[in-house]
This record gives structure tokens, sequence and C-alpha cells, in this order.
């Protein structure tokens, strides 16, 4: 008797129920394919932003080469071009003439 029972509520099925399955399984495949492409365009934005990321370290890195290189052809470029400059990098200071220095030079040089 049950199985005669199952098999006229089977068969007694609502005919609207083959169409909201039908409703069903497309509405499912159109939401894997949403995911699908929500899932790439994720994976393309995680790509883009370990990119930038690395580009920073990189420039990063640059700059403190760029930065170290500067300092050092600014303290080269010092060297050549203040007088009194010397190979070891330390600078002499000019001394003034003294006052009999001054003198003795002048009678020196001047006509008599």
């Amino acid at each position: 008797m049950i199985p005669l029972l199952a098999a006229l509520a089977t068969g007694c099925a609502p005919p609207d129920a083959e169409l909201r399955r039908a409703r069903l399984e497309a509405e499912r495949r159109s939401l894997e394919v949403t995911f699908d492409r929500l899932e790439d365009r994720l994976l393309v934005n995680q790509a883009r932003v370990r990119l930038w990321q690395e580009l920073k370290e990189r420039h990063e890195s640059v700059a403190a080469v760029a930065c170290a290189s500067l300092d050092e052809h600014a303290e080269q470029m010092a060297r050549r071009t203040l007088p009194g400059a010397t190979a070891t990098g330390s600078l002499r200071v000019a001394k003034a003439p003294s006052a009999s220095a001054e003198s003795a030079t002048s009678t020196r040089g001047a006509p008599q």
C-alpha cells in the first residue's frame, strides 16, 4: 500500500514543480558564472596589489641607493671645488697673513 501511495504522490506532483526545478537550475548556473567572474576579478586585483607593493619596495630601494650616491657625489664635488681641499677630504683653513708679513711683502715689492 505504501509503494502505491508513493507512486501516486510523485505522479500527482503539481505541474509547476518541474518548471520551478528548471528555473532553479538556470539560476544556479547563472550564480556559478557570476561567482567565477567575481573570483577572476579578485585574483586579478590581488595580482595588481602585489605588483604595486613590489614596485613600491623597488622604488624605496632605488631611492635609497640614489640618495647615497648623491651624497657621495656632493662630497666629492665639495672636495674638488672648495679651496684648500686635500685628497683625504679634510679641508685646510687658509690663515690670514699677519701684519708683519704684509709689511714685509709690501716693502719688497715696492719700487724704491
